[in-house]
């Protein structure tokens, strides 16, 4: 088995709401937002880890940023990772083979994003993801999802020469994030994280989450037919359902 079909399988163990549209892009596109998707599932294990002491995931997260912006050697990647070889999972032992998966000419720009988005992670994990204001919300946002969809939105114009509308796509990214957010709401405080600002409630945290499902149907019809809008098109559906189901406020139809 190739190490795409592999990192399809992971795909899929993770989210079946990215799977079809990774597995769908086109050659070359396919390699670059798979190793996107399993760079960012790798680093996001570490952030998430239920077990690993904040100042842990804090030096893992900031090593791996280290290493991506030398020269990604797999051997000092592999020897940060050791140590806690037993408690992280596959996909994040498996980082310096899925940062091979990008062709070579954009392999660079995907490594920066994650190096940026691992330094950012662990600021926020060293902070215990503590989340006052609508700012810090809005920061968390574009750190985590935001960033990513920068990324995208440069694969885009590097495959075909899409135009993007980048300030739409952070919305794009802002607004998966915020109904995530929105919808784990029990999960997340289960483990003692909260990630909605103090004194927010529902009201607030739908209404935050609904401006940015607008702007990114804005960013959906300004991308022109092809992989781009193939990509971007069902998970914002999905998410758009997801937000409807939240029972208050009172939804007054999808903002799609």
């Amino acid at each position: 088995m190739t190490v795409l079909l592999e990192a399809h399988e992971v795909i899929h163990t993770y989210s079946t709401t990215w799977y079809e549209p990774v597995t769908r892009m086109p050659s070359r596109l396919n390699e670059a937002i798979s190793c996107a998707y399993l760079l960012m599932r790798g680093i996001d294990e570490i952030e998430d880890h239920p077990t690993l002491p904040a100042d842990t995931k804090a030096q893992l997260l900031r090593g791996v940023s280290a290493v991506w912006q030398e020269r990604c050697r797999p051997a000092e990647l592999n020897a940060l990772l050791a140590p806690h070889h037993d408690v992280l999972p596959e996909v994040t032992l498996r980082l310096d083979e899925w940062s091979r998966l990008a062709p070579e000419e954009i392999a660079p720009r995907v490594q920066e994003t994650f190096a940026t988005m691992a330094e950012r992670m662990a600021t926020w994990a060293q902070a215990d993801f503590a989340i006052r204001t609508e700012a810090d919300l809005d920061r968390y946002t574009y750190a985590v999802a935001g960033t990513l969809v920068l990324l995208l939105s440069d694969l885009w114009t590097w495959y075909d020469g899409t135009a993007v509308d980048r300030t739409l796509g952070v919305a794009y990214g802002r607004a998966l994030q915020a109904v995530n957010i929105l919808i784990d709401r029990d999960t997340d405080t289960a483990r003692g994280v909260d990630f909605w600002p103090d004194n927010w409630g529902t009201t607030e945290m739908s209404t935050y989450a609904r401006t940015e499902l607008t702007r990114a149907d804005q960013y959906l019809d300004s991308l022109r037919p092809g992989p781009a809008r193939t990509f971007c098109d069902q998970p914002l559906r999905n998410a758009h359902k997801a937000w409807a189901t939240v029972p208050w406020p009172p939804h007054q139809g999808s903002a799609a």
